[in-house]
């Protein structure tokens, strides 16, 4: 197996399979974006004021914390399978889309965890 076929496989490009998977998680990463999304909404309004201290309490409440936590992974998976949806359609220079892909994936994955970082942080008061 080549190395282009491996890396095919990582980034979930490899074949007509690949691309099935990569449809229906986009549609179901879109529907738990929304679910969750509206959940987000329905609470911010909810809370009192918009102060510090509110936002502190709002997020070291367990269950809004555990949404919280669930919306940001679901939101980085989603924007993630959409801008390589993005990439693959537009950028034809292969060194160029496999750099964007790459450059892509780790972004996403980066901001996910400092985003769970800080939820897990605030929600333990740490």
């Amino acid at each position: 197996m080549s190395l282009r076929a491996l890396l095919g496989q990582v980034l979930g490009c490899d074949n007509a399979k690949g691309a099935t998977a990569h449809f229906w998680a986009q549609r179901l990463s879109g529907i738990g974006t929304l679910i969750a999304g509206l959940w987000f909404i329905f609470s911010i309004l909810g809370i009192p004021g918009f102060g510090y201290a509110d936002a502190l309490a709002f997020i070291t409440t367990p269950l809004n914390g555990v949404m919280l936590l669930l919306l940001v992974v679901v939101m980085a998976y989603h924007s993630n399978l959409g801008v390589q949806v993005v990439v693959e359609d537009y950028v034809h220079g292969h060194g160029l889309k496999l750099t964007a892909l790459i450059l892509s994936r780790f972004a996403h994955m980066f901001l996910a965890v400092a985003a769970v970082y800080a939820i897990i942080k605030i929600g333990l008061g740490v």
